[in-house]
């Protein structure tokens, strides 16, 4: 395929709205999953990828025939920037519990019906939550059933879309060559490393006594528990677990008490929320540690970055 770089251009300018790199990844990857549950290709008249030069509206949408059937959608709520993530369903989903009395649906219509079409139309949801969303989808039959009928009927209404002058192939290579992805995400991420040397998962946030959901905000940030941090390094000490560095050794008392807090299991990975225990769960680590338990995705052990360390 040959690339346009102004389509490049564009695409990069609309990924670097997303609060993070693993959201993207994720994103496109529910977009892959759409392309192999229906078999369509990219060359296939029913599927419209589009990348609209437009700021407003939804972005990244998939089209099979006459209706999109996934799309994330920017808006300004509160001074901050918050994306949501649009997906089809089938009727029934209405009396699935997890899709109609869940805060983190917040919209919710149904689509009209087409010309021929007598059956009573499917429903296009907008979550607040993507993670949530990904966890019910992997958890919830009931879930998984609705969205992939829904999938099924779109692309057995029709042959074509009238809307397929506007495919881009480049937004089908996005989602379905990881490589291809991950060059554009280096592109876009390089340039928007976190502040202070903090990783995203640093950036404290302090909410519950709960930690999981991954939530949208301005800055690059998973939600954050502070006392759960404190009685992590209370217990081990503001010591690296891994290399031993210890701040306040080296500059003295503006070093006191420095560290960052690594999750040994990442929360982008767990969807759902959980109770964190500061002391299984975490472990102070230096920031070079930490950066690179980070360098390989799922991150490295602390036992494996011991080991390269000798």
């Amino acid at each position: 395929m040959s690339l346009d770089n102004d389509k490049i251009e564009l695409l990069i300018k609309r990924i670097k709205y997303a609060p993070s790199r693993e959201w993207v990844n994720s994103y496109f990857e529910l977009v892959k999953r759409v392309l192999t549950i229906t078999g369509l290709e990219s060359d296939n008249p029913r599927l419209v990828m589009s990348l609209s030069p437009n700021s407003t509206g939804w972005h990244f949408p998939v089209t099979i025939n006459n209706r999109y059937v996934v799309a994330l959608r920017k808006e300004k709520r509160n001074e901050q920037t918050r994306l949501f993530v649009g997906l089809i369903f089938a009727e029934f989903s209405k009396e699935i519990p997890q899709l109609q009395h869940n805060l983190d649906v917040s919209t919710h219509w149904q689509f009209k019906n087409l010309p021929g079409e007598y059956s009573e139309p499917p429903y296009f949801l907008r979550f607040d939550n993507f993670s949530e969303l990904l966890y019910w989808l992997e958890t919830s039959e009931h879930v998984y059933q609705s969205w992939s009928e829904a999938l099924f009927a779109e692309v057995k209404r029709a042959k074509s879309s009238p809307y397929r002058k506007s495919h881009e192939p480049l937004m089908y290579t996005m989602a379905v060559d990881v490589d291809f992805r991950a060059e554009i995400l280096d592109m876009v991420f390089a340039e928007s490393k976190p502040r202070l040397g903090l990783l995203p998962e640093q950036i404290d946030t302090p909410h519950e006594f709960y930690e999981g959901a991954s939530k949208l905000i301005m800055v690059n940030a998973y939600e954050r528990n502070s006392q759960a941090r404190n009685a992590c390094i209370e217990h081990y000490g503001a010591e690296c677990s891994i290399c031993g560095f210890i701040f306040q050794e080296k500059y003295g008392e503006i070093g006191k008490g420095f560290i960052h807090v690594h999750h040994i299991k990442p929360l982008g990975e767990i969807g759902a929320e959980y109770h964190v225990d500061p002391i299984t769960d975490l472990r102070p680590v230096c920031p070079n540690c930490h950066a690179m338990l980070h360098m390989r995705k799922p991150p490295y052990s602390l036992n494996e970055l011991r080991v390269i360390l000798k």
